[in-house]
């Protein structure tokens, strides 16, 4: 039962990733199992230093285990069932002996936790690091979902001669668009380094490491389900060597409760039926005591405070300066940004365009894995809105899409020295004619007919930057000049208060083919309808 239930977890995880798409409707929880993440929640809370609607959803997860106990482990947590199957997969058959300082690695767990509660009341977010549900999605996002769609389009390469062939023309011409992502291969080494730590003990990072298994089990021996053992045990010490968790120590009687994940696996292999998780409102146990001295708890708390103040610190943060970051539409102010974002990487796999990618140096120590839109490789689509409505703390507020077009993430500004038109005199309307606000428009200039961009039309949408021509960096760049960055109120009243105006105005251009806008050669009349002609000043 356990292991169905496993799989059919993963299975609604990875197809609630799936799902997460541009047409995601308003009403659709994509994002469900990281807003069940207690850890997540708390650590966004206590670093943004504010209630967040979307992770008081971890209460769910914590009233449940305070209800049974800790299951969440066992049953729901997909990373937990991906180190699973894997295990079965790769090492079942794998010896192993006894960790001799087990008792001080379980201890680790409880350190990290403290390390990271402890940031995010200093305003340091660190829990994504080793959060489990966030580790799992950013694996998904980055390494999976990408693989994915390079199998199934070499799949649909090898059939297209066939369905030519058939005359299956919707299926000859199918091609899914492949997403790219900055630091993959650092993401799959992160999960190959959880899978293969099996080769020392089954589930050793939930037993050792996992932070969120730590928080669960400081209140999972109040839950009413407790393994207990009848006086048939005959002490044959299978369900020892067979449990996951290492939860039952050398008197097969007795249960760590701390670390018990209600996984029933001892009753399985029980040849006596001694055992049984019966319900009781016993609170505690022998072994749930944990072994943690005071020196250790203070070196954690020291830990999570230094983390945080060295993050504003760190050579790295010198960097800021020489990068203008442009976050995705209706992120909100830089500052609550980095505090309430848990880098899961949800937005980045949901973005249409996959102009979403992770942040490595680019904003310090404390923007690592933050989603930054990279408008070179792709613009930010209008029509798209998910990002938003996929944020568990709503780091990217869940907006309309009027809203979201009128969320300026930043200005383009012309790069001369680069540009065709200015640097070249060549013809190029590139920029002009993918704009969908007409915010790049010509104007005559010294008798030259020049590209100029109009920084009240312009929202930052990255068209321009993507399309342009010119090798390398693009002779037309987004810059967050003039971004509009709210925590709460209307983009829409804010953009109209600073005289914004977002909609296409065909007309600015209609000079473009009239000889008006340029110099006109002496003697020579002007005709109101002149023949469409090159405009003087282009090479011909």
């Amino acid at each position: 039962m356990r292991t169905i239930l496993q799989a059919l977890s993963l299975l609604l995880f990875s197809l609630l990733l799936f799902f997460a798409t541009y047409k995601l409707p308003d009403w659709f929880p994509a994002d469900i199992y990281l807003r069940l993440d207690p850890l997540l929640g708390l650590n966004a809370i206590f670093a943004a230093r504010e209630m967040i609607g979307r992770a008081l959803w971890g209460l769910v997860t914590i009233g449940a285990t305070l209800l049974i106990g800790r299951f969440f482990c066992a049953y729901v947590c997909p990373m937990g069932a991906s180190i699973d199957f894997l295990h079965l997969l790769f090492f079942r058959k794998k010896k192993r002996s006894n960790l001799k300082t087990e008792s001080s690695f379980r201890k680790v767990k409880y350190f990290l936790l403290i390390v990271f509660i402890t940031a995010a009341l200093a305003g340091l977010s660190l829990a994504f690091f080793m959060d489990p549900i966030a580790l799992l999605t950013r694996f998904y996002t980055f390494f999976l979902y990408p693989l994915s769609i390079t199998l199934v389009n070499l799949f649909l390469d090898v059939l297209r001669p066939l369905s030519k062939a058939l005359g299956w023309v919707s299926l000859s011409h199918l091609h899914y668009f492949q997403p790219v992502f900055y630091m993959s291969a650092i993401t799959l080494l992160i999960f190959g380094g959880i899978i293969a730590l099996n080769l020392i003990a089954p589930r050793f990072w939930c037993r050792y490491l996992c932070p969120l298994g730590a928080m669960l089990s400081l209140i999972s021996p109040l839950g009413i389900f407790k393994r207990k053992v009848s006086e048939e045990c005959n002490e044959c010490m299978k369900c020892q060597k067979n449990c996951p968790m290492g939860a039952i120590p050398e008197d097969p009687t007795k249960t760590r409760l701390r670390e018990c994940i209600q996984c029933r696996t001892c009753v399985q292999v029980c040849p006596q039926n001694a055992v049984t998780f019966p319900a009781t409102l016993s609170i505690g146990g022998e072994y749930s005591k944990i072994d943690f001295s005071r020196r250790g708890f203070i070196y954690s708390m020291a830990g999570g405070l230094g983390a945080g103040f060295l993050a504003l610190q760190t050579p790295y943060t010198l960097r800021q300066s020489k990068f203008q970051l442009l976050r995705a539409p209706g992120a909100i102010p830089e500052t609550e940004f980095l505090r309430t974002c848990i880098r899961c990487g949800e937005c980045m796999k949901s973005c249409l365009t996959n102009t979403l990618q992770p942040c490595l140096w680019e904003s310090g120590f404390s923007g690592l894995w933050t989603p930054k839109m990279d408008l070179r490789l792709a613009p930010c689509d209008q029509n798209c809105n998910v990002c938003g409505k996929v944020c568990p703390t709503q780091a990217i507020r869940s907006v309309s899409l009027e809203e979201k077009n009128h969320a300026k993430v930043g200005t383009a500004i012309l790069l001369k020295e680069k540009c065709l038109v200015w640097a070249q005199n060549k013809i190029c309307l590139i920029c002009d004619e993918i704009c969908p606000y007409n915010a790049i428009v010509f104007r005559p200039i010294e008798g030259y007919r020049r590209p100029v961009v109009i920084a009240s039309k312009c929202n930052g949408c990255g068209f321009c930057e993507q399309r342009c021509p010119v090798l390398g960096e693009s002779a037309i760049v987004v810059v967050p000049d003039g971004e509009i960055r709210l925590k709460e109120g209307s983009y829409v009243k804010e953009a109209k208060k600073l005289q914004l105006e977002f909609k296409a105005d065909p007309g600015d251009d209609k000079f473009i083919l009239e000889e008006s806008g340029f110099k006109i050669e002496s003697g020579k009349k002007y005709e109101k309808n002149p023949q469409p002609q090159k405009p003087k000043g282009f090479l011909q």
